[in-house]
């Protein structure tokens, strides 16, 4: 027989009375709790007498890695967590171009400098434009890999204007962009059309009337970087110029986006310029970009070129190449009709009665998408597939499950005027 006394057990045993130690409810508890307590207490002084540099703090970011901006004009940058701002030692690579003075920045020529925050022993960095203010074209460009940098320094090239890098706060890292991945963040980003926080500023936008704007094509459309700018910086009543580089995909799958983002800009056709020359770019500026042309139903056409499948009128955005324009002087002042027969699941395609110019590329094409096969074949797109075809546009203001209705039940006349 046993009997507990607030912890112990009194045990019988063979007529000696022995105690044995237990824990009762309340006893057990009282234990448990003052062993976290006291694990507690241990905790915060080893965190107390740990050097400063091994803490968990808040990451210290310089507040724009990216500055462009007019003579005269200043901006104060910031070391955002920074514990204090005393200890922050401030230089520039050019005071004469942009000086410093407690992170308030100066632009006093035309220039480039590099502003520096010295932190403990950690350096940030700001790069830092400044304009002479005569120029009244600006090229903005987001590039993950240097390709678009690389089409952004030939439209510069060309034409002479200021140039800006529009940077993320967070940089992309090579499993960021495994596009392979759909758990990657640039895959994450693009089906949720997000808009990732940028570090560019630019103080002077209001001093030019034209903006080429660029970008590499993730999954179709611009990266949530640019739709990110367009959301902070007003267009209006600016030319507003496109341009992208791309592995498959051209640039219209972007350009409702951009126009829609861009409110109250001139959009003009956009243009892919993985492959262009520095001549190429200066032609397609000379010829002033087609100017889009709004539909009675919101939507853009180049040119006027209208397109039917069946009875339906659809909005398409053309491409700007050597096939679209055979296709516009085919169809001339008349119409062109063409039989269409479902495909694969995926796709409509019917011969145009005539070849067209083609530069085909490995492609992977998405719904919507109006592409030439094999130089005389006309294909639209319902699903997807990857193959070497030429880019002819993108049909616009539908979605998916409304071009599947239209595209999957049956063979299809596809007119074009």
């Amino acid at each position: 027989m046993s009997i507990v006394y607030n912890g112990f057990r009194k045990k019988k045993m063979h007529g000696v009375n022995n105690l044995e130690i237990v824990e009762s409810e309340g006893y057990g508890m009282r234990k448990r709790l003052i062993g976290i307590f006291t694990f507690i207490v241990i905790l915060t002084g080893i965190v107390i007498l740990l050097p400063k540099g091994t803490r968990a703090e808040a990451a210290v970011k310089i507040s724009a890695k990216v500055l462009h901006m007019a003579k005269g004009q200043t901006y104060k940058l910031k070391l955002t967590n920074a514990k204090s701002t005393k200890k922050v030692t401030w230089s520039s690579s050019d005071s004469s171009v942009a000086s410093v003075k407690k992170g308030r920045v100066t632009a006093n020529k035309e220039g480039m400098a590099v502003i520096t925050a010295k932190y403990g022993k950690k350096v940030y960095e700001c790069s830092v434009s400044v304009s002479g203010g005569t120029e009244d074209s600006l090229i903005i460009y987001f590039s993950a890999t240097g390709t678009t940098g690389d089409a952004a320094a030939k439209i510069q090239e060309a034409v002479g204007a200021d140039i800006v890098r529009l940077v993320p706060k967070t940089d992309y890292s090579s499993a960021d962009l495994k596009y392979t991945d759909n758990s990657c963040r640039a895959n994450k980003e693009q089906a949720e059309n997000t808009m990732p926080a940028i570090s560019t500023v630019i103080r002077n936008l209001d001093q030019y009337s034209t903006i080429y704007i660029g970008y590499p094509i993730w999954h179709g459309k611009e990266p949530g970087v640019i739709r990110t700018f367009l959301s902070k910086y007003s267009m209006e009543g600016k030319t507003v110029l496109p341009f992208c580089t791309s592995g498959s995909s051209g640039i219209s799958g972007s350009m409702q986006h951009i126009r829609d983002m861009a409110e109250g800009a001139d959009v003009k056709n956009g243009k892919d310029l993985t492959h262009s020359s520095v001549k190429d770019i200066e032609e397609w500026i000379k010829k002033g970009n087609e100017i889009s042309v709004k539909s009675d139903d919101g939507g853009y056409m180049a040119e006027n070129m209208k397109m039917k499948i069946g009875n339906k009128e659809v909005d398409v955005i053309w491409e700007d190449n050597e096939s679209v324009k055979a296709l516009r002087e085919l169809v001339g002042s008349g119409t062109v009709s063409i039989n269409m027969s479902m495909y694969g699941g995926f796709e409509q395609v019917g011969e145009i009665g005539t070849s067209l110019p083609r530069n085909d590329t490995q492609t992977t094409t998405l719904c919507g998408d109006i592409v030439l096969y094999s130089g005389d074949k006309l294909v639209v797109f319902y699903g997807s597939n990857s193959w070497s075809y030429t880019r002819l546009g993108k049909i616009t203001g539908l979605d998916r499950a409304q071009l599947t209705e239209l595209l999957s039940e049956g063979n299809v006349t596809i007119t074009i005027w």
